[in-house]
């Protein structure tokens, strides 16, 4: 019995899958058992099975090329959004923000139960500029935290 429960608590935290999408001149790694919801030619959107979080991604060339730095910066501008930091994603500049709203514009639905972490994740190499972003509920945080990061470490920039 005392197995048969630690199985089903390490089944219970095994992580999620990921499965390499290509984009032009860039790729990431996605969950593989979460639903793709949208797509075209530069982006891809999908949603967990729980409907309990989103990944969205879009690629771009960058034409003419310019400095990684400064393609960072016109992205962040582009966005017109203050509180962006910069890291790295893939060896290349980047840069991030997290947000948290609530699903729902009545009063009545500030409620912690409907709180909302967006974090959004904008880089480029000079040739390829991308936008990613990722939402879940605040809750489960400790959960997607941890493929979130997955997710941006394996960004890729092709040669």
């Amino acid at each position: 019995m005392t197995a048969a429960l630690v199985l089903v608590a390490a089944l219970a935290q095994a992580p999620e899958s990921l499965v390499r999408q290509l984009f032009g001149g860039v790729s990431l790694k996605a969950p593989k058992s979460w639903a793709l919801s949208s797509e075209d030619a530069s982006s891809k959107e999908w949603g967990s099975a729980d409907d309990r979080a989103r990944l969205a991604f879009s690629a771009f060339p960058v034409e003419p090329a310019r400095p990684a730095k400064a393609c960072v910066k016109q992205l962040v501008e582009a966005l017109q959004a203050e509180g962006f930091s910069d890291t790295s994603v893939g060896g290349a500049p980047a840069a991030r923000k997290i947000t948290t709203d609530f699903i729902g514009e009545k009063e009545e639905d500030k409620v912690d139960a409907n709180k909302v972490t967006t974090t959004t994740v904008v880089g480029c190499n000079g040739k390829t500029k991308w936008l990613l972003t990722f939402s879940n509920r605040t809750a489960d945080g400790a959960r997607y935290g941890a493929l979130l990061k997955r997710v941006l470490d394996s960004v890729t920039y092709q040669r």
